[in-house]
């Protein structure tokens, strides 16, 4: 049992660090900007990117905040977004409400006719 905790928690902490890894580069942050924003070393970032350390919560929380993101976002809330897609939403929330409304009625009938 406890070897299966552990491989589990160890399967998270990759997972996570891909995650941050991939909004890092979405941004176009070097992992040294990144350190820097979080506030953080150079190497710890990089390990937390490898998934060889497992971050405490104020960690998580200086890196959504140097990230930009809700910290949802970076357990689990955009699993299989590309860059591009993240650069989307960042775009989108930052429209106005006129435009994401125009937006959402074109990628909604981009939908239909897809079907």
């Amino acid at each position: 049992m406890f070897k299966f905790e552990r491989a589990s928690a160890t399967l998270r902490a990759v997972s996570f660090g891909a995650v941050i890894k991939r909004r890092r580069e979405a941004l176009g942050l070097t992992l040294e900007q990144l350190a820097e924003r979080a506030r953080l070393s150079p190497n710890y970032v990089g390990t937390i990117e490898k998934g060889t350390r497992d971050p405490s919560l104020s960690t998580v929380l200086a890196l959504a905040k140097a990230l930009r993101v809700p910290v949802g976002d970076l357990l689990g809330g955009v699993h299989g977004l590309g860059a591009e897609a993240i650069e989307a939403g960042r775009l989108f929330e930052a429209a106005p409400a006129d435009v994401q409304d125009a937006v959402l009625r074109l990628l909604r009938a981009l939908a239909r006719r897809r079907r």
